[in-house]
């Protein structure tokens, strides 16, 4: 972080004539920098500070490219003590859900002792309160122990599953578990579920009861926790994961710009600069390059932008080729004059690949940052 903001780059998007496009989050230390605007954002070129009137900049709606979506995550296992009913945790999960929902969909789940997760809502996004979850009120748990470590791996499953069923190049996801003890059932070690979550693109946020018996809401919640004070307290704590992972998803802005560059590499910094509630200047930036190779006049900052992946995703390992020694098995060796012979109905020889489409039409998605958390 630099001058007391952190300012971190999660896609660019550069296309002709000119545009520029960049998905930024901004976090003032460990929380979301609210309401910036045009003015807050400035363009360097080659250390050139460009003027607005230059650049145009502007701030595009965040779903032209990106989509976000959370997942909360309850534990509905063994028996419930007083002040912990499931009405009350119910009541709990509606409070986080009309916090969330106003910023992204919401799905629920939840977990007792049993092999797999169980899905109690779907809600989409908006701005009505969630006022009741019924099925979480009526959840008898299938088994009473604790199935905690296999619950976050498949529920990290499910969240990139809803993912990638989204038509946009930026995806962005958010795990909440509300945990009310360990793994007990020991399905999935507590090592592999750490080593899921490190894995995982995903913030990950934890809700848990202070005090709580072999529970440790920091090694779950590598983004963020929520602690209650007591079992009666719920309802607070869950209303303010609601309203952090809210105010999460608005720390990203899209911004847009007409580069006056018409050739060759460029270094683009784009500084943030505001204020804290003191009026203490904070700022921040990030740096990356742009090829302006072909760069024309005519551009248009409102144009939808086209984003590529920061880093490629690696590449599944290839299968090695036999060994000559492996392979004189004569059951294994096909004749080769009839090999060459044998067609498929296209004509064309087994094996050979196909034409694939470029997805040159298309978007290339952009993963989110390499770590779990982007404002870590």
């Amino acid at each position: 972080m630099f001058g007391g903001l952190r300012v971190e780059q999660v896609a660019t998007s550069v296309q002709k004539p000119s545009n520029v496009a960049v998905y930024l989050a901004v976090s003032k230390g460990d929380d979301p920098a609210l309401g910036l605007t045009e003015k807050n954002f400035h363009v360097l070129e080659d250390g050139t500070e460009l003027t607005p009137e230059q650049t145009q900049q502007v701030l595009l709606p965040r779903d032209v490219a990106a989509v976000h979506r959370a997942l909360l995550l309850v534990d509905m296992s063994g028996p419930v003590t007083e002040g912990e009913t499931r009405h009350n945790i119910a009541m709990a999960a509606a409070r986080f859900a009309s916090r969330a929902h106003a910023a992204e969909p919401v799905t629920i789940y939840a977990f007792d002792g049993g092999a797999s997760i169980r899905l109690i809502a779907e809600i989409p996004e908006g701005t009505d309160d969630v006022v009741e979850i019924p099925q979480l009120e009526s959840y008898t748990p299938q088994d009473s122990s604790s199935n905690l470590n296999s619950a976050i791996v498949e529920s990290l499953a499910q969240l990139d599953a809803r993912l990638m069923t989204a038509q946009k190049p930026i995806r962005i996801g958010t795990l909440v578990v509300f945990a009310r003890g360990p793994d007990l059932a020991g399905r999935v070690s507590d090592a592999k579920m750490s080593e899921a979550l490190d894995e995982s693109k995903h913030l990950v946020f934890a809700i848990s009861i202070k005090d709580t018996p072999g529970f440790h809401s920091g090694r779950v919640g590598r983004t963020g926790t929520f602690e209650a004070e007591s079992p009666a307290s719920l309802l607070h704590a869950f209303d303010e994961a609601g309203a952090r992972v809210a105010d999460t998803v608005k720390r990203y802005y899209l911004l847009s710009y007409c580069s006056p560059a018409r050739a060759g590499q460029r270094s683009v910094r784009v500084r943030v600069v505001t204020t804290d509630d003191e009026g203490k200047e904070l700022s921040g930036s990030v740096t990356t390059d742009v090829d302006a190779s072909g760069f024309t006049s005519g551009c248009d900052p409102q144009s939808r932008p086209r984003f590529v992946a920061k880093e490629a995703p690696e590449a599944p390992p290839q299968a090695e080729e036999p060994k000559p020694a492996e392979a004189e098995s004569h059951a294994a060796v096909p004749d080769k004059e009839k090999e060459k012979d044998k067609k498929d109905k296209s004509g064309k020889p087994p094996g050979k690949a196909q034409p694939q489409p470029t997805g040159d039409d298309e978007d290339s998605v952009a993963p989110p940052p390499s770590k779990p958390g982007y404002a870590q």
